[in-house]
């Protein structure tokens, strides 16, 4: 990926990867609680029927709301430090107290709003940060009241966010219902639909119903849920971090500092507990893939290596359950991944035969 970044927002490079080790920290604190199952449940015979119900939930851990908190501040700090930079480069010169001040990323309600910030006395002297100049022009099309759903625009959620976490409270976390799925359906099975917006999960809530004495395995599937302060709405804390990261460093901080948005993505997994001698030490360490999207890798690999001993006991009989489990532990979860991915394409381009043939090499291989 090519390098845009200019030298008085190099920084930035350093701030993205504080964020993604944020988030990485997040992301296994959620996969321990979830893998923990935060959820008891328990089962009550009443007018015949059989009902599933919430014995005990988990209490969440107080890291997950304060490393969100943190994730959200960095990225709003990310943007503050991002335009601050590009005044101080286009003006030229030393800023009084006055114009430092002055500088920040507004998030107006409405156009007169926003033409009224741009009045401020404080922002006379900078021309640059003026409606009609570069960096004008730019924070305007950043603003929230240009989109068709202000509420949901990330400039106006991840302020929202922010503010409350700096001025009331860390962000509201808490464990939500995500899915239930039986593994059949019987006559008479009824299973709750989503929860409402306002409406926590607690225990002695009914999650499923059956008729008395039909048994129906199922799997319930939880998820964290973040609360968008302004609206209420109760959202998936990882995918809401992570279309936010998503939004600053692809598309905020690209068209403050360039105009565009057409720029490779700047790359955010660096390990920042180690010292580098130069910036472009540190860029050439830095690796693409951020948290968010190797959380998702990890859950799916893991949730492949837990399937493939069934694919490997179906496909080949003759190999050993012992030796399927070693070679099934020593994938990673993007070997688990390019596994199953490879074993598809085989199949759907050379038929069922050659895809065995392809799993059958592959425990060959860990044979020998």
């Amino acid at each position: 990926m090519s390098d845009w970044l200019p030298e008085h927002q190099r920084h930035l490079l350093y701030t993205l990867a504080h964020v993604d080790s944020v988030l990485d920290q997040l992301a296994d604190v959620l996969h321990d609680f979830l893998e923990a199952r935060p959820l008891e449940y328990e089962n009550r015979r009443v007018s015949g029927r059989e009902d599933v119900l919430i014995k005990a939930i988990a209490p969440i851990p107080e890291s997950v709301p304060r490393l969100a908190s943190d994730a959200l501040n960095q990225l709003r700090s990310a943007l503050e430090h991002a335009l601050f930079a590009e005044v101080v480069q286009l003006t030229g010169r030393e800023l009084t107290q006055e114009e430092a001040q002055a500088i920040e990323m507004p998030v107006a309600r409405d156009p007169k709003a926003l033409a009224d910030w741009f009045k401020h006395r404080r922002r006379r002297t900078l021309p640059e940060l003026q409606e009609s100049g570069v960096l004008g022009r730019r924070v305007v099309a950043l603003q929230p009241h240009e989109a068709a759903d202000e509420q949901s625009h990330p400039l106006k959620v991840l302020a929202e966010y922010t503010n409350h976490s700096k001025h009331r409270m860390p962000a509201i976390a808490a464990v939500r219902l995500g899915t239930i799925i039986p593994d059949y359906v019987v006559p008479g099975l009824v299973i709750v639909g989503e929860y409402e917006d306002d409406c926590p999960l607690n225990v002695g809530d009914v999650l499923a119903s059956v008729p008395a004495g039909v048994p129906v395995p199922m799997s319930i599937w939880p998820k964290f849920g973040i609360r968008r302060p302004h609206t209420g709405e109760w959202m998936v804390l990882m995918q809401e971090l992570g279309q936010l990261e998503a939004w600053v460093r692809t598309e905020a901080l690209p068209l403050i500092i360039v105009g565009t948005t057409e720029v490779d993505p700047i790359p955010t997994h660096l390990d920042l507990s180690r010292g580098y001698a130069t910036y472009g030490e540190a860029r050439a360490e830095a690796k693409g893939i951020p948290a968010v999207e190797r959380h998702k890798l990890r859950i799916k690999g893991q949730g492949l290596r837990d399937d493939l001993p069934g694919v490997f006991a179906q496909k080949l009989p003759e190999v050993s359950r012992e030796t399927v489990e070693a070679f099934v532990a020593g994938l990673s979860d993007d070997a688990a991944i390019e596994l199953i991915n490879r074993y598809m394409r085989v199949r759907e381009n050379r038929g069922e035969p050659n895809a065995i043939a392809y799993l059958r090499r592959l425990v060959s291989a860990e044979d020998q």
